[in-house]
């Protein structure tokens, strides 16, 4: 579905893709809709049968998805003239090739475009042969948003010399999140917030709770969020059932708006294992709720998370269990952590906080330093 709203000024361009799929990159996206509507032109992409599972990869309902993109965006830009496009950056080669279509043509009418990478970088980089096509083609952009420091050097260590802004991602926590703490009791639950792959850590979170039945600890693990292909499904639910875990761990589905803030409101510990990522929503939302985080330091993890203070970093499933041990015998303060969590979604990632470094993102002007935007941390 595309929809192109009407707005008071018509000099910035968003160009957004909203749920579904429920990604990070597209809630983040909709918050920037939401906030900023009836201010700025916008030009919303939502795909309602697409998936995490099909993204990247060269289909006839992506090919003709990026043909229909290509024209929406090239004729708005044709009858408004916008001095500024703010697009979403893809990090799978086939739609990076396409936006790069779209980008060129639109340096060409002298429309800065700014693009906007969720994640940690581009998974085809790892390919030598992609590396030159890259570097001729990043530096298109005015401007590229970034989620940390260190993916902005990433960034720029792969080509990219033109302005690099990393801005925090942000939401909109609700109220009874806010005003709430999570208190700890004989059960530890434990919650998996995301797509359910082997990528995200899915295995490595059953082989914690492998660990944590060994040491004798009662826990009970949710999991919210879509399988992205039935062959690991299988694989996991084996898994499962092979190891009698069945009867603790419940699976949600993809939960949204109030459910979703329940799930989370409802847990101990965020569980988040993944082996590529940016600087997760989810890890946001529990620091919204006063909830800590599990996590690998991957991505712009290591710039959210305080190992100790506010959450904790692991490198396995022993070294997670020995610390949720500590947090059962009473060894680790629990409620200064998830104090500290909270802590921190007050100070960096409110809804207001991002979307006023967005806004002056794509207000600056063209000498702007990239110091200049992001001075939340």
């Amino acid at each position: 579905m595309d929809v192109v709203e009407r707005s008071i000024r018509d000099d910035v361009l968003f160009v957004l893709k909203t749920p579904p799929p429920f990604g990070g990159g597209e809630i983040a996206h909709q918050y920037i809709y939401e906030e900023l509507r009836g201010r700025y032109r916008f030009l919303i992409f939502s795909r309602k049968r697409h998936n995490k599972a099909a993204q990247g990869r060269i289909r006839i309902a992506n090919i003709f998805h990026g043909l229909n993109m290509m024209l929406k965006i090239g004729a708005a830009c044709l009858r408004h003239r916008p001095k500024v496009v703010f697009l979403w950056l893809p990090k799978d080669l086939p739609a990076f090739i396409r936006t790069m279509v779209v980008v060129r043509a639109l340096k060409a009418m002298h429309i800065k475009v700014i693009g906007d990478l969720h994640g940690m970088g581009f998974s085809f980089l790892g390919r030598e042969r992609s590396k030159p096509y890259f570097k001729k083609q990043i530096n298109n952009f005015f401007a590229v948003r970034t989620l940390s420091l260190s993916i902005s050097n990433s960034l720029r260590s792969c080509g990219f010399n033109n302005i690099v802004v990393p801005i925090d991602n942000g939401v909109r926590a609700p109220e009874f999140i806010l005003g709430s703490m999570p208190k700890l009791s004989s059960t530890l639950r434990l919650l998996y917030l995301g797509a359910i792959s082997d990528a995200k850590g899915f295995i490595r979170t059953l082989y914690l709770l492998l660990a944590l039945r060994r040491k004798k600890i009662t826990f009970h693990l949710e999991v919210v969020g879509e399988w992205t292909n039935a062959e690991f499904r299988q694989q996991a639910m084996e898994m499962i059932a092979q190891n009698e875990l069945t009867p603790f761990i419940d699976f949600a589905g993809i939960l949204s708006g109030e459910a979703k803030w329940r799930a989370i409101q409802n847990s101990h510990f965020l569980l988040h294992f993944s082996e590529w990522d940016g600087q997760p929503l989810t890890i946001i939302e529990a620091m919204a709720a006063g909830v800590p985080t599990l996590a690998h330091r991957v991505g712009g993890i290591p710039e959210m998370i305080a190992d100790g203070e506010n959450g904790f970093f692991v490198e396995n499933s022993h070294q997670a269990a020995k610390i949720l041990a500590r947090v059962v015998s009473g060894e680790i303060d629990y409620d200064a952590v998830g104090r500290a969590a909270k802590e921190t979604f007050l100070r960096r990632f409110t809804i207001q906080k991002y979307i006023k470094n967005i806004e002056k993102l794509v207000l600056m002007d063209d000498y702007a330093a990239s110091d200049t935007i992001s001075k939340n941390r």
